[in-house]
C-alpha cells in the first residue's frame, strides 16, 4: 500500500513540474526617461512584453538573464539583446522582453 501511495506521490509531483509555467527572471529591469523618475518592472515573464511608452528610454537590465529591447510597443520588430547587469544608451526604445 505504501509503494502505491509513493507512487501516486510522485506521479503527482511530475504533473505539477511539467506544467509550471517558465519562471521569471529574477530581478527588476530599469527604465530611465529624461525629465521623469525612474521605474521598474519586478521579476519578468519570458516572452511577456512590456511597453514603456513613449519617448526615449535609458533600460538597465538588473534581473540574472538576458532581455530584448525593441523600438516598437508590441515586441515585434528587430530587437537589441541586453545581457543580465548591463544596460543600453538612450534612445527609442519602447518596449522589451525577458528571454530566459
Amino acid at each position: 500500500m505504501r509503494s502505491i501511495l509513493a507512487l501516486l506521490a510522485v506521479a503527482a509531483t511530475t504533473v505539477t513540474l511539467t506544467t509550471t509555467p517558465a519562471a521569471a527572471a529574477e530581478g527588476a529591469v530599469i527604465v530611465i526617461t529624461p525629465g521623469e523618475s525612474p521605474w521598474g518592472i519586478g521579476d519578468p515573464r519570458p516572452g511577456e512584453c512590456h511597453d514603456l511608452g513613449p519617448g526615449y528610454h535609458s533600460v538597465i537590465n538588473e534581473t540574472d538573464g538576458p532581455i530584448v529591447v525593441f523600438s516598437d510597443h508590441a515586441c515585434d520588430e528587430e530587437g537589441m539583446l541586453v545581457h543580465a547587469y548591463d544596460r543600453t544608451q538612450l534612445g527609442l526604445h519602447y518596449s522589451f522582453q525577458a528571454v530566459t
